[in-house]
């Protein structure tokens, strides 16, 4: 009697337990297995050209200049020598591509050339010395993710020393200082190398026509400059120099 009590509550307590686990392995069974999604894609940053900046540069300058001295000689001093200075602007991007500005340059240059002429009536030497080029241009770019390919065009200003010596003997003035005007046209590239800081690559082709200068009576001369330059840029941040802009 008391064996068949004792199988019995076994049995009883085998029942109670099987009733508890079924349930939870019904809960298991029902739930849905969970997966973490996928992570973004990376998101490719959004490049602002919008700004004031500031920079210096440095490179080469190479000239076409074609003196007539009093009507009776010709020749080409054709200066050249290096140039280094800053620049100073701002852009305005209108869409994702498009962007405008306005920019100055001044650069010193050690461009200087020699000449000398000579023929039945008269003869010399001529020595030109450029010392300045500043440029102030209007700007339309092309941006393209850290990259900007742009074109300027505008007013140059040069400044130079003129001198001559003829037959040894000082003819009209022996030296002149004069600064001219002409117009400038550039076509570059900018990359964004670090968040605020650019560097670029341009071209500058400075025209000054033809001007009389009083050395040797009815002198002309007619210059053009050839720029190749290297820079490096520092951009503010839109809204951080004299407000929102």
């Amino acid at each position: 009697m008391n064996g068949k009590l004792a199988i019995g509550k076994i049995a009883a307590a085998g029942a109670v337990a099987i009733g508890l686990c079924a349930p939870a392995d019904a809960a298991d069974l029902a739930r849905v297995p969970r997966y973490a999604p996928p992570p973004l894609p990376l998101m490719q940053p959004l490049y602002n050209w919008t700004g004031f900046y500031v920079g210096a540069h440095f490179g080469g300058a190479f000239s076409s200049e074609d003196v007539t001295a009093g009507g009776v000689a010709s020749f080409s001093t054709d200066p050249s020598g290096v140039l280094g200075g800053f620049q100073l602007g701002y852009n305005y991007q209108l869409s994702p591509n498009w962007l405008v500005g306005v920019e100055g340059e001044l650069s010193w240059t050690s461009a200087s050339g020699t000449a000398t002429f000579g023929n039945a009536i008269i003869g010399g030497s001529l020595s030109s010395n450029h010392n300045w080029y500043d440029t102030l241009d209007g700007r339309l770019g092309w941006a393209q993710g850290n990259w900007l390919l742009y074109m300027k065009l505008g007013l140059a200003w040069m400044n130079a020393d003129y001198a001559t010596t003829v037959a040894g003997a000082v003819f009209g003035n022996s030296s002149i200082n004069t600064t001219r005007v002409g117009f400038n046209v550039a076509a570059g590239a900018e990359f964004m190398i670090m968040p605020q800081w650019s560097a670029k690559v341009e071209y500058n082709y400075l025209d000054f026509g033809n001007d009389t200068i009083n050395l040797i009576v009815g002198s002309q001369v007619n210059t053009q400059v050839h720029e190749f330059k290297i820079g490096l840029n520092y951009h503010w941040v839109p809204g951080t120099l004299f407000g929102r802009w």
